[in-house]
C-alpha cells in the first residue's frame, strides 16, 4: 500500500491530466444521489466523478496527498479528504451512499481487500447503498495474465496466480464478476444489481449493495 501510494504521488500531475474526463457507461451508477444527501468518493483521485454528484455533499477520500492536492486545485468549492480506505477519517453511519470506481483491484491481500469492502460498509448509514466497481483486467490481457501467473508460480515474491503488475509496475488484482460479488456478500451486504460495463476497450465489473 505504501509503494502504491508513492507511486500515485510520483505521478499524481500526469496520472490527473490524463483522466479528466469522464466514463460515460458509468453515469448510471449516479443517476440515483439526491440532491442534499451525504455521499462518499473513495479512492477519488482528481475528483472526476464528483462531477455527477453536483447536487450532493460530496466528499472525496484518497491516501495520495498529491492527488488530493489535484482535486482541490479541480473542484476547490469540493470537499477532498487525505484518508486510508482501510481505516476511513468518518463516524460510522454517516453516508448514505459509497462509491469507489475502479479502486479495489489495486488493493493487495484478501484480507485488505475485504477490511476494505468492511470500511466502506460501516461508514454508510442503514440501508444505505455501496456503489463498488473492479476493472476487469482480463479483458484483451488474457495471454499476458496467463504469463503473468506462470511468472508468479516460478517467483519467490509470494505472488498468488491472480496478482499482477501493470504499468509503472503497479500492482492489481485480477477479479472476476463471481469473486466480487462473493466478496461483497460475506461482508454480510446484499447485492441489489451487478453485472458487466464496457465501453470501447474499458470493461468494468459493478455492484450495488446495500447494507
Amino acid at each position: 500500500m505504501e509503494e502504491l501510494r508513492d507511486d500515485y504521488n510520483a505521478v499524481a500531475s500526469s496520472f490527473a491530466s490524463t483522466r479528466d474526463r469522464l466514463w460515460p457507461e458509468m453515469k448510471f451508477l449516479f443517476r440515483g444521489a439526491e440532491e442534499g444527501e451525504r455521499v462518499l468518493d473513495i479512492g477519488c483521485g482528481n475528483g472526476r466523478f464528483s462531477r455527477y454528484l453536483e447536487k450532493t455533499h460530496y466528499t472525496g477520500v484518497d491516501f495520495s496527498e498529491k492527488m488530493i492536492k489535484e482535486a482541490k486545485k479541480r473542484f476547490p468549492k469540493k470537499n477532498f479528504i487525505i484518508g486510508n480506505a482501510l481505516s476511513l477519517p468518518f463516524i460510522s453511519d454517516t453516508f448514505s451512499k459509497v462509491y469507489s470506481i475502479a479502486v479495489i483491484h489495486q488493493i493487495p491481500s484478501p484480507e485488505n481487500r475485504r477490511r476494505f469492502v468492511l470500511e466502506a460498509k460501516r461508514v454508510l448509514s442503514p440501508g444505505g447503498k455501496l456503489f463498488l466497481t473492479a476493472w476487469n483486467i482480463k479483458k484483451g490481457r488474457s495471454f499476458f495474465c496467463a504469463k503473468e501467473a506462470i511468472k508468479n508460480f516460478f517467483s519467490s515474491n509470494f505472488l498468488g496466480k491472480k496478482d499482477i503488475y501493470l504499468k509503472r509496475k503497479r500492482y492489481y488484482y485480477l477479479f472476476s464478476q463471481k469473486e466480487l460479488s462473493s466478496l461483497v456478500v460475506s461482508c454480510k451486504m446484499k447485492i441489489e444489481e451487478e453485472g458487466e460495463v464496457k465501453k470501447g476497450k474499458r470493461s468494468n465489473f459493478y455492484i450495488i449493495a446495500k447494507k
